[in-house]
């Protein structure tokens, strides 16, 4: 229960991050809506010509064409907005400094406005390039509700395979989709610990056919405990493989860390129910005693080696025919 309530609070976490983001994202977006609207009406009532109108067009198709530029690193984008930003206060732009990190960010200078500065007169001038702006923080918005919905749905679907997993008759189960599942359910513990994952998995590994159910709390158990041996900017190998000898099959499943290892006083009881080198209150002794319960009803074995700074456990589970 202790860990079931870790987990969800974990995952309230996980998807609070992008439901605020696409909050402040849709509030933003309709203060500039209202804004475009207001500065629309300007526009009509000071009877622009069919050059002016063509320039805010051509304006508009480039930022609609362009993306965000990603060569400039943050000195280089520093000195880019404060010298847009005294262009445009040359020529009477209000609110320059706070629209010019927005028009650098993909690739506008005071070369590519030169031209609507020639076309725009005084106070229509800076409502043209107020309103490029607003159109171009816009896109940006949009593009940030969709990535945060994106993840939304990422960890919905990802609670989903994890829940449904094993439950029901035979069943063929994709380990390696299994792994990556639980590796987004446990992902707030890893970017606490800026942690870098690296992940070998068999793209030709094959699905495994069995009636036992539990397979995730496998991975579950020996990646939380990974994650708390790792030091802080540690690392974690994920690989997957199969092995065959003769007519017998295995799919094998590797997680490796470099933590601090496991005393080799305790290393014979680590399987044992409520064993546990974790301080009260962190660890219960049921993990590992539970992924070895669940490997042996797969038929399976799980083995492991730890020195400090490298502890590795290796999971082979028999793959019986469809």
């Amino acid at each position: 229960m202790a860990a079931l309530g870790t987990l969800a609070a974990g995952l309230m976490h996980e998807l609070n991050n992008p439901g605020a983001a696409a909050r402040r994202a849709s509030t933003q977006l309709r203060d500039n809506l209202m804004r475009m609207h207001r500065l629309s009406a300007k526009f009509a009532r000071a009877r622009m010509s069919e050059e002016q109108k063509q320039c805010l067009y051509d304006l508009q198709e480039q930022v609609l064409a362009s993306g965000p530029v990603s060569s400039l690193g943050a000195l280089e984008q520093a000195d880019a907005e404060e010298d847009l930003a005294e262009w445009m206060e040359s020529a009477q732009i209000e609110d320059a400094w706070r629209l010019a990190p927005t028009l650098v960010s993909i690739g506008i200078d005071a070369q590519t406005l030169d031209c609507a500065r020639q076309t725009f007169d005084g106070s229509v001038f800076s409502d043209a390039i107020n309103w490029l702006e607003a159109l171009i923080s816009s896109m940006q918005l949009v593009g940030t509700i969709e990535e945060s919905i994106g993840r939304v749905a990422e960890l919905v679907g990802a609670v989903k395979s994890y829940a449904y997993e094993g439950r029901g008759q035979k069943q063929t189960i994709d380990i390696n989709r299994s792994i990556v599942a639980t590796l987004i359910i446990v992902g707030h513990k890893l970017r606490e610990k800026q942690i870098v994952i690296s992940k070998d998995l068999a793209a030709d590994l094959p699905l495994l056919n069995s009636d036992c159910q539990g397979l995730n709390q496998i991975w579950t158990n020996l990646l939380d405990n990974a994650i708390d041996a790792a030091p802080q900017g540690g690392r974690i190998d994920l690989k997957t493989w199969a092995e065959t000898d003769g007519d017998r099959q295995s799919l094998c499943i590797l997680v490796r860390d470099n933590g601090s290892g496991i005393p080799l006083e305790t290393q014979p009881h680590i399987f044992d129910q409520f064993y546990t080198t974790k301080p009260a209150g962190v660890g219960t002794g049921l993990g590992l005693g539970i992924v070895h319960r669940i490997v042996e009803q797969f038929g399976g074995s799980i083995r492991f080696s730890s020195i400090p700074g490298d502890t590795e456990f290796v999971v082979r589970l028999p793959n019986h025919p469809a």
